[in-house]
């Protein structure tokens, strides 16, 4: 990543928030602080080199975003040599902020906000001086959900979101391979772990379109739709009353989940310098759990508190996308 790029976009990240603390151009203060965030994380990756391409020619852009599909071994290989992860992630952010779009004007603004509210009040650790104060708050939170400056401000968040997230991943990919005797350099895993994301978001988020213009309305939930619309985890195979800890384990993994994972072993074992077929599937899966794939309770609580960090980043910086996980089918 380029340094100067880094200190350009925290500095007008800056900017941002300062604009928006004091009511300049309000609605954007979190934006502002996630690009500060980010500029930082850029000039921190700026410091990591990349692999020695030795020769190796380029395959272009447009053959590496449609190869991923049908040759993805091909294009890991490339990566190895010239690991790129820009294009991706731009066309992963656009498809999630569609689809968010999409879904505040099929649901609208009104109701995903109400609804928001009113499960914030339900909690039991709200006493009535802080349900005043989001009571009293309802209006603007409807406003900022229509208001266009907002909305854009999230899509940054959440393209910034994305690379926190799948910088995370690429370090424990990393981590592991290594601690297996492996040799992957972090580029090398980064690149792999956005574009083995890529058909999975795509596919995703294609019927996730599909499906918003084909449920009533009122059958989607105000938040958990905002993930994602589709049913294809295997926990119909069993009955939870029967079952209960077999229903949440196959509750954590879905067809399209499975697509994912074996897209991302190929990456690592072909996008790194030393990677076995056990290295990487060993990598993929501790990944997987590590960071969004534990099993979870009926009532959407992880067993484990490190699915939380998953969640916790593409939450913080924009509540509409995120990054591949099986609990937005989940109903609450």
């Amino acid at each position: 990543m380029n340094r100067l790029a880094g200190i350009i976009v925290a500095a007008i990240g800056l900017v941002v928030a300062i604009l928006s603390i004091t009511k300049i151009v309000p609605g954007l203060t979190q934006p502002g602080i996630v690009m500060i965030l980010f500029g930082g994380l850029i000039i921190g990756l700026s410091f990591i080199d990349k692999p020695d391409p030795e020769g190796t020619e380029r395959m272009s852009t447009p053959s590496t975003l449609g190869n991923i599909f049908f040759s993805p071994t091909e294009v890991f290989s490339n990566l190895r040599r010239h690991p790129r992860w820009l294009v991706a992630m731009l066309v992963m952010t656009i498809l999630a902020t569609i689809y968010g779009n999409l879904f505040v004007e099929k649901l609208s603004a009104e109701r995903v906000a109400n609804y928001a509210i009113d499960k914030t009040l339900e909690m039991p650790i709200m006493n009535d001086e802080a349900k005043k104060q989001i009571e009293a708050g309802r209006a603007d939170a409807i406003a900022e959900a229509k208001n266009p400056v907002s909305r854009a401000g999230q899509t940054v968040s959440g393209f910034a979101g994305y690379v926190f997230y799948y910088a995370i991943l690429a370090a424990i990919f990393m981590l592991f391979a290594l601690a297996m005797g492996g040799k992957i350099n972090f580029w090398q895993a980064f690149s792999a772990a956005v574009y083995a994301a890529l058909p999975f978001n795509l596919i995703r988020s294609v019927l996730n379109i599909i499906l918003l213009y084909v449920k009533d309305p009122a059958d989607i939930h105000p938040i958990l739709g905002q993930s994602s619309l589709i049913q294809d985890n295997l926990n119909f195979l069993v009955l939870p009353s029967q079952n209960p800890v077999i229903y949440t384990l196959l509750s954590s993994f879905s067809v399209l989940v499975f697509y994912w994972l074996w897209l991302q072993a190929t990456g690592l074992k072909n996008a790194g310098e030393k990677v076995t077929g056990t290295i990487a599937w060993s990598a993929t899966l501790g990944g997987y759990i590590c960071v969004d794939g534990t099993p979870r309770r009926r009532d959407g609580r992880p067993f484990s508190k490190f699915s939380k960090l998953g969640r916790m980043l593409p939450a913080l910086v924009q509540r509409r996308a995120c990054p591949p996980s099986t609990t937005a089918g989940k109903r609450a």
